[in-house]
């Protein structure tokens, strides 16, 4: 991993309950561009926490800049498309809304993920939010699941097992 003042560090989360952190880098502390790197987090209530940062597995640089001339640079892009279907079934006062979200990805890839909320006979009927909390959790096994298909090729590819947290 190699950056240069004013690229972008951007940290993966590893649980679906937290999100990625991305934060610009201010200065280089090894040789060659290498870690540990002075970094400003974005995400800072005050948009100035810096900290010394020497990142692991789960992180990777964003240029912001030129690369220089003869350096090895790769860009590419894919899209992934995620279908998401929703239905709601009723019975007197209690509903239930199901959701399933697919994944195909170009590699043939194919992923499924559920999820499920019940309205109960008290609450009020406000269909939105049984949508909103299915297909929260249907994205959140569909990201389980995609979680150990990467933990499976990581341990395909390099013959050390990662178990995804």
């Amino acid at each position: 991993m190699r950056a240069q003042v004013g690229d972008r560090l951007v940290v993966e989360s590893s649980r679906a309950d937290t999100h990625r952190r991305t934060g610009v880098v201010t200065g280089v502390r090894g040789t060659q561009g290498e870690p540990p790197y002075q970094v400003r987090w974005l995400d800072a209530d005050s948009g100035s926490e810096s900290a010394l940062v020497f990142p692991g597995p789960d992180a990777h640089i964003e240029h912001t800049g030129t690369e220089t001339e003869g350096a090895d640079s790769m860009q590419t892009m894919k899209r992934w498309e995620v279908d998401v279907v929703v239905a709601e079934e009723g019975e007197y006062e209690s509903a239930r809304t199901w959701a399933e979200v697919g994944l195909l990805s170009d590699d043939g890839t194919a992923l499924r993920g559920h999820g499920m909320a019940r309205k109960h006979p008290q609450d009020m009927d406000v269909p939105e939010i049984g949508e909103e909390l299915a297909v929260s959790r249907a994205l959140s096994d569909l990201s389980r699941q995609l979680r150990q298909v990467a933990a499976e090729d990581i341990n395909d590819n390099t013959g050390f097992p990662w178990r995804p947290t």
